[in-house]
């Protein structure tokens, strides 16, 4: 994973994540937000059998994230996610979208001036507006993002906040959450 030559972390900024309901306008998430974190809601479990000895078992994962959204008019995603709000929307036509998530090699921030690259990953999402109003702040219409598919790994490049996903040479995780080697 792309490190700063900075510090040697890896700064915040530079892990990023964009939702798209059509696969061409895309909104960066987090614009609002001190903090941004894809749930991974592991399914674990350790049982002790009548002997003695004790097993973890690890039975996957089912990511989600939760966005506490201010809207914007000029976000892409502010129609669908208004839709979804007054329509109490459940069906895939419009809950459905797609989320790239990406290590870049400088800040999100940094990609007016420069176009940033990395590793990543694209995946199908489904959308639930968790409640709509919030504070003197701004419109708040807080959501939760829940993958609803397989990760397709591969590389990310971004030019003025904008990715661009290429799919290919890195691991795919299946719906069963199990890895895979790709070419």
């Amino acid at each position: 994973m792309p490190e700063t030559t900075k510090t040697g972390k890896i700064l915040r900024g530079q892990r990023a994540m964009w939702l798209t309901f059509d696969n061409a306008k895309y909104t960066c998430l987090g614009k609002d937000s001190d903090d941004l974190s894809i749930d991974m809601n592991p399914d674990t479990e350790t049982i002790k059998n009548v002997q003695g000895e004790t097993t973890f078992v690890n039975n996957g994962y089912t990511p989600s994230m939760s966005n506490e959204y201010i809207a914007r008019r000029e976000d892409a995603i502010y129609p669908h996610i208004q839709y979804i709000a007054d329509h109490l929307a459940v069906d895939d036509e419009h809950t459905a979208a797609t989320m790239i998530v990406a290590t870049l090699d400088i800040e999100v921030s940094e990609t007016g001036a420069k176009t940033a690259t990395g590793s990543g990953y694209s995946v199908p999402v489904k959308i639930v507006v968790d409640n709509d109003g919030g504070s003197t702040s701004g419109y708040a219409i807080p959501f939760t993002i829940n993958e609803d598919g397989a990760r397709t790994q591969g590389t990310v490049s971004v030019a003025d906040k904008v990715p661009t996903f290429t799919a290919g040479n890195a691991s795919t995780v299946n719906d069963n959450n199990e890895s895979s080697l790709s070419d």
